[in-house]
């Protein structure tokens, strides 16, 4: 790489003291061309690049980063957001428990109360599948004989459809809710033996930042 004052920073330090009393910081950076450049000031449109910037009395060296770009940005701040949740989550997680065994009870009793409400469940739509039979049986019986099937009887059964399809709704929801409990105390139990949160993927939060088909590029 081409330096424009080549001279090293103790030499720099040194020279910039005698001749330069009064100047405080000098900067060093990358110009366009590749050189490294030492200077008082920063050209225009410099700050965004990135530079260095030195203090002449301690020589101690305070690095800016260069600007991020529109989609880097939004990656960072997902990053920030997903390092925040974590943080949050970890509080919570030792403000609940104290050990790793905490977590496992909590896991049985979380997981046994949803299994139990399953199985009632289950038991009510078993019998209201026995009842649904007992009334089309009815209706089936007044066809046969050649009578009109009682308005009553039509409304009971379509009642009982209806509680047979919001029964399983109802069962699949508590599935799902297992499914998630299972995850959640998994999560929290890697969570409390790590005690940290890791660095959020990079290429995650690149495809979750990156414009959709619909979205402007």
């Amino acid at each position: 790489m081409k330096i424009v004052i080549t001279m090293s920073l103790a030499a720099l330090l040194s020279c910039a003291s005698l001749a330069a009393t009064a100047a405080t910081f000098m900067y060093q950076y990358i110009d366009s061309q590749g050189s490294r450049v030492f200077s008082y000031t920063l050209p225009p449109g410099q700050a965004k690049h990135g530079y260095e910037k030195v203090n002449l009395s301690t020589g101690k060296v305070e690095t800016v980063a260069p600007q991020l770009s529109a989609e880097e940005m939004v990656v960072k701040q997902r990053q920030d957001q997903a390092m925040a949740a974590c943080q949050v989550e970890l509080q919570r997680i030792y403000t609940l428990y104290g050990s790793e065994r905490d977590i496992h009870h909590a896991r049985t009793a979380a997981l046994d109360a949803l299994s139990k409400h399953s199985a009632q469940i289950e038991a009510n739509q078993q019998q209201a599948e026995v009842e649904l039979e007992r009334l089309q049986s009815q209706a089936a019986d007044a066809e046969r004989a050649g009578r009109p099937v009682a308005a009553d009887l039509v409304t009971a059964i379509e009642r009982r459809d209806v509680q047979l399809v919001s029964l399983e709704r109802q069962l699949a929801l508590r599935h799902q809710e297992q499914d998630l409990a299972e995850q959640r105390y998994r999560r929290e139990l890697d969570r409390f033996r790590d005690g940290r949160c890791p660095e959020p993927e990079l290429e995650v939060l690149t495809q979750v930042a990156a414009p959709g088909p619909d979205e402007p590029g």
